[in-house]
């Protein structure tokens, strides 16, 4: 049996991202869904800020309106923690999960982010002054870079909202869950969620096996599309 697969994409991206890698599934013949989560490119904005548990719905009802069943879920980053949340409620649902770039460990510690988030409404008002407000974005993204929080930057209006409260939810309880056949996948050069929070995870995550490819950094999905696929391939056909 050829079970489907079904992948969810990252932070600010889209299902258009991971084209040739959908491209590389499909040519051995296996079913490929992308969805587009709420927010993101072509759907709609959420009215009120998201929280992990409705991405996990969104996924669920569209999972149902495709009639998949059984898929292997493969994550990439944000939607590394969909999937995780994902099979920790519906673990029945799931064939096998392959996690790539995903923050099962925040790599920025949870008080810094917080105080980060603080400091960042402090700021809105300092920089509403108008010798300030020509230099706030500048002044702020690099504030954002310092502290590793660069997708709040990119973020707007409910969609901050929404990634400070995907950002504060723990993801443990979703990780000791997991009872499903696991993959991770890792570039070796990823500065947004290092290779360290991949072993950490391993640890946690029962059964789990990890892979790092040397020369990929945290875009691995969609940069190196054939290499990406070609260490997950033999995995998914041996399940």
């Amino acid at each position: 049996m050829t079970h489907p697969i079904v992948i969810l994409h990252g932070w600010g991206l889209s299902a258009a991202t991971y084209l040739s890698l959908s491209q590389v599934f499909r040519k051995k013949k296996f079913r490929v869904f992308v969805p587009d989560f709420p927010g993101f490119d072509s759907v709609h904005i959420p009215k009120k800020p998201y929280g992990l548990n409705d991405y996990t719905q969104f996924l669920h009802a569209y999972m149902a309106e495709h009639k998949i069943s059984q898929p292997v879920i493969l994550g990439h980053s944000f939607g590394g923690r969909v999937a995780l949340r994902y099979q920790e409620l519906y673990p029945e649902r799931v064939h096998a999960m392959i996690l790539t770039g995903t923050p099962g460990f925040t790599p920025v510690p949870r008080r810094r982010l917080m105080l980060f988030i603080t400091l960042a409404k402090i700021g809105g008002i300092f920089f509403s002054y108008p010798l300030l407000n020509r230099v706030k974005n500048r002044v702020r993204l690099w504030y954002y870079y310092l502290v590793g929080a660069r997708d709040y930057y990119r973020a707007e209006g409910v969609m901050r909202d929404t990634f400070k409260n995907i950002v504060s939810e723990s993801l443990d309880s979703s990780m000791e869950a997991v009872r499903i056949p696991t993959l991770l996948v890792w570039g070796a050069k990823d500065i947004i969620v290092p290779v360290g929070i991949a072993h950490r995870m391993k640890n946690v995550i029962r059964g789990s096996k990890l892979i790092v490819l040397p020369n990929s950094g945290h875009s691995i999905p969609f940069t190196h599309s054939k290499e990406f696929a070609s260490v997950i391939l033999p995995w998914i056909e041996q399940l």
